[in-house]
Order: C-alpha cells, then sequence, then structure tokens
C-alpha cells in the first residue's frame, strides 16, 4: 500500500469532527501564505493605533493561560506529591506542548519581520519584559518537548532514552513551573506600559500577579474538559474521581484571585473605575459569569462530594479567562473613534491555529501512549532516589 493510501485511509477512520479540523487548519494555512505574500497591511485590520490585534489578544496572551496545564499539574503531582492525578499528567503535557507550539506560530504570524524573530535570542533587551517572555516561552516549549519524548520513546521502544527520560523527570518538572511562573506574570507586565491607555477597571500594579493565578486556575479547568472530552469522545476512562481532587482545589485558587482583584481595585487603582457603561459591563460579565459563578458551583461540588456539574463550571472558568485577556490587551484600551474588528484573514488563522490543536491531539492520542503513565515496571526503569516517595 502506498504511502498516500495510507494516509486516506487513516482520514477516512477519523470522526466527521476530526474531519472537519483538517479542513479549517488547510484554510488557516493557505491565509497564513497570504499574510506572508502580501504583507500585514493589506491583509490584517491592524494599524498603528492597534498595532496588536486578535493574533495578539488570542494566539498569544489567552492561549498561553490556555497552556497552562501542563505546569499546574506537574507541580501539583510532583511538587506537593499528589501521585493519583499522575494519569492525567501526559494528555496535560502533550496540550500544552501543542498550546505553546501554536503560540509560537501564531508570534511569527503576526511579527512585521518574522525572518528576523531568531534575533531575540542573540540581542538580548533585558529591561523588555517581551524579552522575557519569548526567551521563557522558548525554553518552556523546549522542556515540553522534553517531557513529551516519554511517551515517543515507549511507543518506539527506546529503553536508554525513557531511563534518562526518567531519570531527569523531576528536574524538568522544576524547571516548567519555574519558567512558567515567569512568563505567565510577564505577560501581565506588558500591559503595565499602557498607564492612560489601559482602563482602570483592568489597570493596577498586581497585574503580572493576577495573570498568573488566572492561568493556574485556567490550567486545571482546562484538564477538567480534556478529561471529559476524551472519556465522551475517545473512549477513555472516566476520570470523574481524579478531577474530583481538582474540584476541590479550584474553589481556594479561584478565591485567591477573586480576592486579589477585588482588593487591589480598591487600594491601588487610585482612580475611578466604573465611569464608563461599555467597561463595567465587560467588567460585571467578566466578574460575575467567568469567575464568581464558576467559584460558588466548584465550592458547592467540593462541598457536597460530587462532581456532576465540573465541566459547566470549567467552561465558563475558561471564558471568565479568555474574557479577561481579551479585556485587557483588546477591549480595556479600544479607542471609541476607532474600532478595531479583525479582518477574515485574521480570524481564519485563528480559526485554523485552534483547529491544528484539536487535530494534533487527537492524532498524538491516537498513535501514542499519552493516557497511560510509565508503562514500564519500576524494576526496569527506576526512579532516581529524589524521585522516590
Amino acid at each position: 500500500m502506498s504511502a498516500v493510501q495510507s494516509i486516506s485511509n487513516e482520514i477516512k477512520s477519523y470522526h466527521w469532527f476530526v474531519k472537519l479540523m483538517l479542513v479549517l487548519v488547510i484554510v488557516g494555512f493557505i491565509s497564513a501564505i497570504i499574510r506572508f505574500v502580501f504583507g500585514l497591511g493589506a491583509t490584517t485590520n491592524l494599524t498603528d493605533r492597534y498595532p496588536w490585534g486578535l493574533w495578539v489578544s488570542f494566539d498569544i496572551v489567552t492561549a498561553v493561560p490556555l497552556a497552562a496545564g501542563a505546569f499546574t499539574l506537574g507541580a501539583i503531582v510532583h511538587c506537593f506529591n499528589i501521585k493519583k492525578l499522575e494519569p492525567l499528567v501526559r494528555p496535560a503535557i502533550v496540550t500544552g506542548f501543542l498550546g505553546y507550539s501554536l503560540v509560537c506560530v501564531g508570534l511569527l504570524v503576526d511579527l512585521g519581520m518574522p525572518h528576523k524573530g531568531w534575533h531575540v535570542l542573540f540581542y538580548w533587551n533585558l529591561h523588555s519584559p517581551m524579552f522575557e517572555v519569548a526567551m521563557c516561552v522558548f525554553a518552556y516549549t523546549t522542556v515540553l518537548f522534553i517531557e513529551f519524548l516519554s511517551p515517543v520513546a515507549e511507543k518506539f521502544g527506546w529503553k536508554f532514552s525513557l531511563r534518562v527520560l526518567r531519570w531527569f523527570e523531576l528536574p524538568l518538572v522544576i524547571a516548567a513551573a519555574s519558567i512558567s511562573t515567569l512568563h505567565q506574570s510577564s505577560l501581565g507586565t506588558f500591559f503595565l506600559i499602557a498607564v492612560d491607555k489601559l482602563h482602570n477597571l483592568w489597570y493596577n500594579p498586581l497585574l503580572p500577579l493576577l495573570f498568573f493565578m488566572s492561568a493556574i486556575c485556567a490550567g486545571m479547568c482546562i484538564i477538567i474538559l480534556e478529561a471529559i472530552s476524551c472519556h465522551k469522545w475517545m473512549g477513555q476512562p472516566n476520570e470523574d474521581e481524579l478531577l474530583a481532587t481538582l474540584v476541590k482545589i479550584l474553589p481556594w485558587t479561584i478565591g485567591a484571585y477573586i480576592i486579589v482583584r477585588i482588593l487591589s481595585m480598591v487600594f491601588l487603582g487610585g482612580r475611578p473605575v466604573f465611569d464608563n457603561p461599555v467597561m463595567t459591563g465587560l467588567f460585571a460579565v467578566e466578574m460575575g459569569v467567568g469567575f464568581i459563578l464558576p467559584f460558588i458551583m466548584f465550592f458547592r461540588m467540593s462541598t457536597q462530594n460530587h462532581v456532576r456539574f465540573m465541566g459547566r463550571a470549567a467552561s465558563l472558568l475558561i471564558f471568565g479567562v479568555v474574557m479577561n485577556r481579551f479585556n485587557v490587551s483588546m477591549f480595556g484600551m479600544m479607542d471609541p473613534n476607532e474600532i478595531y474588528f479583525p479582518s477574515m484573514i485574521e480570524s481564519l488563522v485563528t480559526i485554523g491555529i485552534i483547529a491544528a490543536h484539536i487535530l494534533l491531539f487527537v492524532v498524538i492520542a491516537r498513535h501514542f501512549p499519552i493516557f497511560e503513565h510509565h508503562t514500564e515496571t519500576e524494576e526496569e526503569y527506576p526512579l532516581p532516589a529524589y524521585s522516590r516517595s
């Protein structure tokens, strides 16, 4: 059988939704080619007033916290020694690796001179938060790639490589958590520069801390949705018992975020906040629907010891984080006299990136053992002493 026939048969074996994702990826790829051929000015609605549009607001500022499940769960399992959540780690690592890889793709599409993107590795601007984020994203993507190599080594029977990867498992987890802490918060540091541009509802000195805290919440909620979807659509085991542990953690993290957010507005703002009805409405939707409501839902689930509505609560929290990132990076800085709307090319590229994430996850999950953790025995591939509980 030829390679073309094998690929064709492989595609036919997938669900129609996966085939739709493939079509959207192709459309997004063609749109990206058009962007590179004709340039940003001809294919986007970006201007000097709005140099950062959809590609930055979603593909970078929003996608980074949505890919935070890998470092969050890695820290919970390995640093806080909650070993029973280990079956959720590998899918989270794949999600994080794909998320950060596609963030890099989105960044290259958005750059005015993408062929000079490598300059950041050699021409260092140590005073720029953009430099710090770029270096940390590059480093963290590399760490996630190394962590992803474990199921690859199992798939192809690379025993020595698997032994080496297990030895460096804990150092990689620590590195991932450290690097993510830096760049998740530095994304918020970007917008501290916009003192008179970002609306007072979102501008305050604790913006880096708030970005980091909300990323932790989003990461755990992505893991919940991922596990539910894999059980429903890919025939994987029901992980409700494991997810119940995350449900018990989430009220504390969401509650801490809400408290810090409100206190920072009250004591650190120093300027009027509810002076614009549109901005007030966006803030009310973000906080009410996206944080307070899921906090109540997770709190009730944790106290009543059931996880019936955890998928809905996780979806609402993710909506809140997405809304927050858009409010900070786009809506909160909009000029009412000049409204920005993304062009068709911008929208298609972003849709293509989202579809690519889903498609690649399904393909990887189908061909690599990401739902099994350490299928080898302890005698064959012993952990180093510092990793044993």
